[in-house]
């Protein structure tokens, strides 16, 4: 049996490469091919560093159990059509199972695929992690250079914020990472397990201010609207039941 080839098609409008000469009014112009925003977009998708669980995620495949849960997907939904004409990132606040992170990257992956923004993911707790080796005598770079793509980028997911040990080091990068996008005018998502009453997240009764701190937490509200989610555990009670069912 013969395999099918890997090899990317050549396009046929420029021939593979990515211009287009015309002559219109007998002068010969040079215009991008639409195969070349195509590949530009999809460098975006594969640098935007969403996991890979999460590549294929969709708005419409959001499971929306409740009117919470609808409500968020809507409010999703719209961001992304208005896009980039918004205007607040969204703090998606809830306990782990009800698709955060999903809806999250399936709105940056939508955003890149289909407008060509130049987004970034970022699980908080690996991107503290790369920081706190920055402080080592033998560090490669420096925290400056781990933060600059995130401070930089059109938009951001920062994922599970609050995840990590409240250490005032970790407040103080949290918070100027936040303050150099807001005074930049950037667009960040945030979710996070931690709601401002304490209730989201299992074990201590802990605030997303008793995680993040006073300064980061005011910063969020100027910057974000808080999108409660509650309902059922999709893990729990759709992923585990396709689970059993395979047995």
């Amino acid at each position: 049996m013969t395999g099918m080839s890997s090899e990317p098609q050549t396009c046929k409008l420029c021939e593979g490469s990515g211009w287009i000469l015309e002559s219109p009014e007998g002068r010969k112009q040079a215009r991008p091919c639409v195969c070349r925003a195509a590949a530009s977009r999809q460098g975006k998708l594969e640098n935007a560093g969403i996991p890979e669980r999460y590549r294929d995620c969709t708005i419409a495949g959001f499971y929306e159990k409740g009117p919470e849960l609808g409500k968020a997907k809507m409010i999703a939904r719209e961001f992304v059509d208005r896009f980039p004409f918004v205007d607040a990132g969204l703090l998606f606040i809830g306990p782990s199972g009800l698709g955060k992170t999903h809806l999250a990257c399936a709105m940056l992956s939508e955003l890149i695929a289909t407008k060509g923004v130049r987004g970034l993911y970022a699980d908080s707790s690996n991107l503290l992690n790369r920081i706190a080796s920055s402080f080592r005598s033998d560090a490669e770079v420096s925290r400056e250079a781990v933060l600059a793509p995130y401070a930089a980028a059109e938009l951001i997911v920062l994922d599970e914020i609050g995840a990590t040990p409240p250490h005032p080091w970790v407040q103080d990068v949290l918070y100027d990472l936040l303050n150099t996008r807001y005074n930049g005018k950037k667009v960040t998502i945030v979710t996070t397990n931690y709601a401002d009453e304490g209730e989201a997240a299992p074990g201590p009764n802990m605030t997303l201010e008793d995680r993040i701190g006073y300064r980061t937490r005011s910063r969020l509200y100027e910057m974000c609207l808080a999108v409660p989610l509650r309902g059922d555990d999709y893990r729990k009670h759709v992923l585990s039941a396709q689970i059993r069912s395979t047995f």
